[in-house]
């Protein structure tokens, strides 16, 4: 995904040659790595490494504050999503401790995992009544942890939601969809009333809706022994109903990347649309939002699965940091409650804390904060945490895109696409 508005947002166009590198280099670095030796007093300076995004420009706000309360100097580097990952990890083999603070993209945890690149962040929150990690739903409490341990802090929460047009839907008597037949058959009806039924991204993110709707429809990507079970009759019927969309969808949808989604329904007469919660900054935009007053969000719809796709940025520390305390401080300060609802006010991507997401006030400037509170009953699907997820990724969005585009039958294109995953799946690092 690309350097972009998602985000209030979390994940950034993808450059799937640059990530597809970070996937080989942490097949390489899994074998060899070693536990960090840091250690370091709360004083000196820090190193923080950030990724371009409303999350990047908040943190970097509270750095006068911060340097002068603690003494402790903060120094910033941004690379681009494009690269960003492949040169922690690259930083991270040299050992070289280069930096004391790094965000990531949540998607990119098992790599890190994996690579033992990341310090485990628990003896920290568990003593840190500032950071308090019970204002944080089980979910998100585990958001950030790979083999039981917490790897990353939670930068920004994401799921992905439905977000409805208030006027249409009430012009209409029409009521946000609680199943995907719901979705489906309100769209149809907006449809004939001359507006766009619905829009979600069916061009190069096709990937997100697509397992979104394999989970919900009962189906996995892969199995306990990573054996790809992407033909099965839950994963077609998720394909055919994907397909079934397009012909609710305004033009120009085919092609549609997770920014011109958001942009269409902000801009034009569309009834729905499916998209994660981050996007909502485009919404506080006037020059993108044509409709303001008159978006409302609401939970996915149900499928047999209740499940919730839940992504996000992630920060924490790396193994190699060389001063690992004052980085805790420093995440603590951003991201402790005291400053939380200074820190979503600053711009950033909301933190799903329960304190925010029951805020009343920030609830009534930012109505899809609710959508946050994820039922415990739901099921979190994240981006899959595997190593090689980024050749999985191009290779489904190839095959998903022949479905939609007519080129394939989708019983045809799933076989072949199963196939393909098994020798890519196979590559996965052995824990």
């Amino acid at each position: 995904m690309r350097p972009s508005m998602k985000g209030k947002h979390l994940l950034k166009g993808r450059n799937f040659k640059a990530v597809a590198l970070v996937a080989a280099a942490v097949l390489t670095l899994s074998a060899c790595s070693s536990d960090s030796e840091s250690g370091g007093e709360v004083g000196g300076e820090i190193n923080v490494f950030l990724i371009p995004s409303p999350s990047s420009t908040s943190i970097q706000s509270f750095i006068p504050e911060f340097e002068a309360e603690t003494g402790i100097k903060v120094n910033v580097s941004e690379t681009p999503y494009g690269e960003a990952h492949q040169k922690q990890l690259l930083s991270y083999n040299q050992k070289a401790g280069a930096y004391d603070i790094a965000q990531f993209d949540n998607s990119f945890l098992a790599p890190f995992c994996q690579a033992n690149a990341m310090l485990p962040l628990d003896s920290y929150i568990s003593g840190s009544d500032e950071y308090d990690i019970s204002d944080f739903g089980q979910g998100q409490q585990d958001y950030g942890k790979c083999n039981g341990e917490t790897l990353g802090l939670t930068l920004s929460t994401e799921p992905m939601i439905q977000w409805y047009r208030t006027d249409l839907y009430e012009k209409l008597g029409l009521t946000p969809a609680k199943t995907w037949d719901e979705y489906y058959n309100n769209a149809k009806k907006v449809q004939a009333a001359g507006y766009g039924g619905q829009i979600m991204g069916f061009g190069p993110n096709v990937s997100w809706w697509w397992m979104t709707l394999v989970w919900s429809f009962g189906g996995a990507l892969y199995d306990e022994n990573l054996n790809p079970v992407v033909n099965s009759k839950e994963a077609v019927a998720a394909t055919d109903y994907l397909k079934k969309l397009l012909e609710v969808s305004p033009k120009g949808a085919i092609t549609a990347t997770g920014d011109d989604t958001t942009s269409k329904f902000l801009g034009e007469d569309i009834g729905a649309m499916l998209n994660y919660s981050g996007y909502y900054g485009m919404a506080l935009d006037p020059s993108i939002n044509k409709n303001a007053g008159k978006i409302g969000t609401a939970p996915m719809p149900m499928g047999s699965s209740d499940i919730t796709h839940l992504a996000g940025w992630n920060i924490g520390i790396p193994a190699d940091a060389k001063n690992p305390d004052a980085a805790w401080k420093f995440l603590e300060f951003v991201l402790g409650k005291t400053n939380s609802v200074k820190y979503l006010e600053s711009g950033a991507a909301a933190i799903g804390r329960q304190s925010i997401i029951n805020n009343a006030d920030l609830v009534a400037k930012n109505p899809y904060l609710p959508q946050l509170e994820i039922p415990s009953s739901s099921r979190i699907e994240r981006y899959p945490q595997i190593a090689v997820w980024p050749e999985f990724e191009v290779a489904a969005i190839d095959a998903v895109t022949q479905v939609l585009t007519g080129k394939q039958k989708t019983q045809a294109a799933l076989d072949a696409l199963n196939e393909k995953l098994k020798p890519i799946l196979a590559k996965e690092p052995k824990s």
